[in-house]
């Protein structure tokens, strides 16, 4: 009886912690989604809704910025979305989706930029990461890092990649852009 008790009680939990996983990995594919729509529409407060109030942000190109707040994300996107990256679409695929503890999560995403008016990208360009703490029942992004995939940028070094690019990048390959 004892050890059908353990039992029951072992199985119940798992069940709710497959399920809490559940909901928040939507939850946190909701963010992808609402990052890449932002940058779409070129929106620099919708881009900066789901980071943290204190957060950090890690640039392809170098540039480190710690400490960052909501509304100086958003600021600094939307300088770019009205400059640099205007009429560009964002396109991101979800790589995997970790959770370290019920209230940490890593995310892998692949993502590409382009104009508005090009077809969606072959290849992605830039491999984004990002912790997720869980703060009151909401999910957000603490700290982001994108690097530029340097390997994708030429047919010869795509052919002398350690790999199979298909391998390496397979849900960008068999995503539906």
């Amino acid at each position: 009886m004892k050890n059908g008790i353990i039992a029951f009680f072992l199985i119940s939990s798992h069940s709710g912690l497959v399920a809490q996983n559940q909901v928040d990995e939507q939850a946190i594919r909701d963010i992808v989604s609402d990052i890449a729509t932002a940058w779409t529409n070129g929106d620099g407060p919708g881009f900066a809704e789901h980071f943290a109030e204190d957060h950090d942000f890690f640039v392809w190109n170098g540039i480190y910025m710690t400490g960052l707040s909501k509304s100086q994300n958003a600021e600094n996107h939307q300088r770019i979305f009205d400059t640099m990256y205007k009429d560009t679409k964002h396109y991101a695929v979800i790589d995997k989706i970790r959770f370290v503890t019920e209230d940490v999560a890593v995310l892998t995403t692949m993502s590409a930029v382009v104009p508005k008016s090009a077809p969606a990208p072959e290849h992605p360009q830039v491999l984004w990461s990002a912790t997720l703490v869980k703060n009151s029942g909401k999910w957000e992004i603490v700290s982001f890092h994108n690097a530029d995939i340097e390997i994708l940028d030429t047919a010869d070094s795509r052919a002398n990649a350690p790999f199979p690019v298909e391998v390496m990048f397979e849900k960008w390959y068999s995503a539906s852009l």
